[in-house]
């Protein structure tokens, strides 16, 4: 069944989609939408006004707008991720990872990808299939059991996770003063027993969100999957503590 997995927010709707009469449900007259999906399984056919366009398993693509789309199908049995963004510039623009350079490029119309970047770190990698500007972000996060992430929290950064495979033990709930001196909050989060009063065990499927200022982390009991939509902002991660001693922000060495 079709479900909404972001909790409400000014930034984007994350959606799972089996059943096409889910997609787009956000598309209104007076406004437009930056969509990008994500084809977990299956086919996904968008008619625009002269031109089918075909995406398939593993495949994104990216709209710049929703205006010129007549009809959407999805195959049989097909499983898709949908990310909208209330359209708010009139160009829309994908920032580009090479090696930790990053440069940025106009989307007219609609992109599809076929071949995705892999990041690799200390616990597993990601995957990231979309990083738009002002927009959203699209990632897939895998880490191997027995690990674990940063203890982190963002300043600006908004996040949606959906573990849909293995079983995480999730560190989230305590929330910090973002104004406060960095060396004070520090000392407060590692004061907290975080795992006895902010802490839940749960196995796929799970959903959490980790909003700016809410210290998070995550264990993985078992290899973890998960999918994570977040807001543009990938460099704003604040380690307050960490297994391999990464400082906060750009680990350059795990773009290469």
């Amino acid at each position: 069944m079709s479900q909404v997995l972001s909790t409400p927010n000014p930034y984007y709707t994350f959606k799972y989609i089996n059943d096409k009469s889910a997609l787009l449900t956000e598309k209104t007259n007076e406004n437009d939408l930056v969509v990008s999906y994500y084809v977990w399984s299956g086919e996904l056919k968008i008619f625009l006004k002269d031109k089918l366009v075909k995406i398939l398993e593993n495949e994104v693509i990216i709209l710049s707008s929703v205006q010129d789309i007549n009809k959407i199908e999805i195959s049989e049995g097909a499983k898709i991720l949908e990310i909208s963004s209330k359209k708010t510039t009139d160009e829309v623009i994908e920032i580009i990872d090479d090696n930790g350079l990053r440069s940025e490029c106009s989307i007219n119309n609609y992109k599809i990808y076929k071949n995705h970047k892999k990041v690799n770190k200390p616990w597993g990698h990601e995957i990231w299939f979309v990083w738009l500007k002002d927009y959203h972000v699209l990632k897939k996060i895998f880490m191997k059991k027995g690990n674990k992430c940063s203890l982190q929290y963002h300043d600006e950064k908004y996040e949606t996770n959906y573990l849909i495979e293995g079983k995480a033990k999730i560190i989230k709930g305590l929330h910090i003063d973002l104004k406060e001196d960095k060396n004070k909050t520090f000392e407060i989060i590692l004061s907290k027993n975080l795992h006895k009063d902010y802490s839940i065990i749960s196995n796929a499927p799970y959903i959490f969100t980790n909003v700016p200022g809410e210290v998070h982390r995550v264990y993985s009991e078992e290899d973890y999957t998960a999918y994570e939509v977040s807001t543009p902002q990938l460099d704003d991660v604040v380690r307050v503590q960490d297994d391999n001693k990464r400082p906060s922000g750009l680990i350059k060495s795990e773009h290469n």
